[in-house]
């Protein structure tokens, strides 16, 4: 649970402490049962390694623009990228997750649960398309706003078709916030 905090949202280069993508599952008998690998995918890769939806012009996380010959090849899907909420709570962005007050999560997908003035149950919801998470609002009362670095203002996202996420981006919900930060490699 997410309460207000008065303190600034840390630095986006400060790493976030690791979290586990997947964990070996317990089975009924208590033995430890490994997981499956995660499926490939096709990933065009810039020049420092980070994967990119192949029609890609450019490197969605350093902003490396694609010339000459670049490398196209299979990779299991990653949390490239972190949502920092105010409390310093890290989520990996490398799933669908669901944000709000009270957001359930009847149908398995993951959620955060978001406590303040003008949250709704089911606020937003972050979704991952090809290699990039992407924001959507969940029909909520008072809205989901976006902001850019380097734009003025906030762009309200709307609740049909998901706004991509780029590193640096702060998302504006109720009261509260969070902003797109990368995951340190471990």
């Amino acid at each position: 649970t997410l309460h207000r905090a008065t303190a600034a949202l840390p630095d986006p280069e400060v790493a976030a402490p690791a979290v586990a993508l997947r964990e070996p599952t317990t089975g009924n008998r208590g033995t430890l049962h490994p997981v499956p690998p995660l499926p490939t995918m096709p990933a065009k890769v810039c020049e420092r390694g980070h994967p990119n939806d192949p029609g890609a012009e450019g490197c969605w996380v350093c902003g490396d623009q694609f010339g000459g010959a670049v490398l196209v090849e299979r990779r299991a899907p990653v949390a490239l990228t972190r949502l920092l909420l105010e409390d310093g709570t890290a989520v990996e962005l490398g799933h669908e997750l669901v944000i709000g007050r009270s957001p359930g999560g009847d149908d398995g997908t993951d959620t955060v649960t978001v406590v303040g003035p003008r949250v709704s149950r089911r606020h937003l919801r972050i979704q991952v398309r090809g290699w990039r998470p992407h924001v959507i609002d969940c029909d909520s009362t008072n809205g989901t706003f976006l902001a850019r670095p380097g734009e003025r203002g906030r762009r309200r996202v709307g609740t049909e078709d998901p706004a991509p996420l780029s590193l640096g981006d702060t998302i504006h919900f109720g009261s509260h916030r969070a902003r797109v930060v990368w995951a340190a490699d471990d």
